[in-house]
């Protein structure tokens, strides 16, 4: 099975968890709990594997996109062609 990884990068950066949100999305809750939002990002409606910190891999389909949103999030990112064996 073809799978694309993709390697970001996060170093230097002063806000890392306001893009990690943006990349995996997240839930938001107010008025101390009663309301609970789901925040979209970038993988929201893309299947992901997360393989270690920002590390993570993707049907190759999908790559031109992710790509596109994380270098507008102004991440580096380096993609990886792979072949998965069960």
């Amino acid at each position: 099975m073809r799978k694309t990884l993709i390697v970001y990068s996060l170093s230097g950066e002063k806000k890392a968890l306001d893009k990690t949100r943006k990349i995996y999305g997240y839930k938001d809750s107010s008025n101390h709990g009663r309301y609970v939002y789901e925040r979209t990002g970038v993988l929201s409606d893309i299947p992901y594997e997360k393989i270690a910190r920002s590390v993570f891999w993707i049907e190759p389909k999908y790559k031109s996109r992710v790509v596109s949103g994380l270098k507008a999030l102004g991440l580096q990112v380096k993609t990886y062609e792979i072949d998965v064996r069960n």
